[in-house]
């Protein structure tokens, strides 16, 4: 009995400790350094964009339709300008991709969320930047985004 909690143990301490264990597997954007860590990824261009990953408890329990409209209302609703929304791809995985805007101090930033859909967990992109520095690596991210593993 105590080896088997002891095996246990270990699994549970090593799959916190490896990425795979997230429910995704994500890579840098092109022309972004990664700075992996347990429970997430991220990544920085060198003008300063930020790209992340993260995996999130679907709570409440609902489906893609449902975080589409919750996600855009919560967006709009909080003052921030629409640029664009429609389909995201995660491999097949099909997502919602929502780009909005929003002043900060003197300059515009984009701010750019994917949201997928896996059961129990949602996986979420995030990458930000002003406006005229993300448009030039915006691209990059939405083809990062296309090769995430769910």
């Amino acid at each position: 009995m105590t080896s088997r909690f002891a095996l246990a143990l270990a699994g549970s301490v090593l799959c916190l400790a490896l990425p795979a264990c997230r429910g995704f597997k994500a890579e840098a954007p092109e022309g972004f350094a990664a700075f992996d860590d347990w429970t997430r990824f991220r990544a920085v261009s060198p003008e300063g964009v930020l790209y992340r990953v993260r995996s999130e408890k679907n709570d409440p329990e609902a489906t893609l339709p449902f975080w589409r409209e919750a996600l855009k209302k919560r967006m709009l609703d909080a003052g921030y300008t629409l640029v664009t929304d429609g389909e995201a791809k995660a491999g097949a995985e099909a997502g919602y991709l929502l780009e909005v805007a929003a002043p900060v101090g003197q300059e515009d930033y984009t701010y750019l969320v994917a949201v997928f859909v896996r059961g129990s967990r949602l996986t979420i992109v995030e990458a930000s930047g002003e406006v005229s520095k993300f448009r030039g690596r915006r691209a990059a991210v939405v083809a990062a985004i296309g090769k995430i593993a769910l």
